[in-house]
């Protein structure tokens, strides 16, 4: 069960997501807790807004509040303007960049300054085009990171220190061959189905709804299915669908889902999401087997979004959920594994146990020499997650398990 802190934090966002004001009851919860719970959550600038005018809350509480917005409004003005130099430095040298995420994501809330974003984060579809689009960077005084987090998109950083990812594709291998065909196939479709958006004053180049939706769904999963992820990543899914999107589009995204498997993901989200953080039931009525998740799953995901942190990194003992349960599903996802660990040579099968060897050591070592806890204790937290997977139906095509 969520704590009550949570429960105000939740009630907090709900208030600024919809643009309107949260009144603090001194005493009601912990600020300081929900302070450094949204700070690790990367919301802590949404919280300003809504209590902007607030009378139940002390001036210095308002004025650390207001300079955590402030903070945020500077750093998002820096990306957007390093946002707008890149994507026009492409577009005039013919390479056809995508905005994913960042500025396309937060035209949507109520002050879209507040939105805190970390990097600049392109999409380039064309594979020579990407090659092209790098080196550009290179002469432009990027700088290849000596540490890569992913294998689907290169992070460059410039002399302030400011990452820039370009994405080759839209997300990491999944564990299933069949979703990561569908996906590959996919991105010739997602190409075409661009739109430009002059939220900020200046043109950004985003994909349409039903697209923008999709690709939110697999970001999601992907931290999901690795570490997890924060409360922002459910903000930006509320105030999506807190508008008014085409019904085509709701058909286009309703299609994406069902051919990607990942309905059973985007309806336990979107449940948590309606009871949680107040997205308007009505919005997503076309979800229709949203109604069939029960309380217990609701409740399970976000004490998970919870646990998590911004990107999965506070809880010490997160690791990957499996999509199935027992045995074999550990033994299939040490394989996946050691293939995204070892992308070159896991081709080469007859040296797989040795690279099997090498994967599981690595994670002993970094759960035990790197962050200190013990191996089996994250085995066992990724068990718990795998069972909310397994009833997910994840990639399997088909309506979701009932408990």
């Amino acid at each position: 069960m969520l704590d009550h802190t949570q429960n105000v934090l939740l009630a907090w966002l709900r208030a600024a997501l919809r643009g309107e004001k949260f009144v603090w009851q001194d005493g009601a919860a912990d600020f300081e807790k929900i302070v450094r719970t949204a700070k690790q959550h990367a919301v802590l600038s949404l919280l300003y807004e809504a209590v902007e005018e607030s009378e139940n809350l002390s001036a210095d509480r308002v004025k650390r509040l207001a300079e955590a917005a402030a903070v945020t409004v500077r750093s998002n003005y820096r990306l957007l303007l390093l946002t707008k130099y890149i994507t026009g430095l492409f577009w005039e040298s013919g390479i056809h960049a995508v905005v994913l995420k960042g500025a396309a994501t937060a035209a949507f809330y109520p002050v879209p300054e507040l939105r805190k974003a970390g990097d600049v984060d392109l999409w380039i579809a064309d594979g020579a085009e990407y090659e092209q689009a790098v080196e550009l960077l290179k002469k432009e005084g990027f700088a290849v990171c000596e540490t890569q987090t992913a294998l689907h998109h290169t992070e460059l950083s410039n002399a302030e220190g400011i990452v820039v990812e370009l994405h080759c594709s839209l997300a990491e291998p999944f564990e299933s061959k069949k979703a990561n065909r569908y996906l590959y196939e996919f991105q010739k479709e997602f190409g075409k189905h661009m739109e430009t958006d002059l939220t900020w004053g200046i043109p950004v180049i985003r994909p349409t709804d039903a697209y923008h939706a999709f690709y939110l769904v697999l970001h999601m999963l992907q931290h999901f299915l690795r570490a997890g992820f924060g409360l922002k990543f459910l903000c930006d899914w509320v105030v999506f669908w807190n508008r008014n999107v085409p019904e085509e589009e709701k058909k286009i995204f309703l299609r994406l889902i069902k051919e990607s498997g990942t309905e059973g993901f985007v309806c336990v989200l979107t449940a948590a999401c309606v009871r949680g953080l107040g997205l308007p039931a009505k919005r997503v009525q076309f979800l229709q087997n949203c109604a069939h998740v029960s309380q217990d799953e609701i409740t399970f995901f976000l004490e998970e979004v919870f646990a998590a942190g911004e990107f999965g990194h506070d809880g010490q003992n997160r690791m990957v959920a499996m999509r199935g349960t027992g045995f074999f599903a550990y033994v299939r996802e040490f394989h996946h594994q050691m293939h995204l660990n070892y992308p070159k040579a896991g081709h080469a099968f007859f040296i797989w146990p040795v690279l099997w060897t090498a994967t599981l050591l690595r994670f002993f070592y970094n759960n035990r020499a790197l962050r200190g806890v013990r191996g089996r204790d994250v085995l066992k937290e990724a068990g718990k997650r795998s069972r909310l997977i397994h009833r997910m139906n994840l990639f399997d095509g088909k309506e979701r398990r009932e408990r």
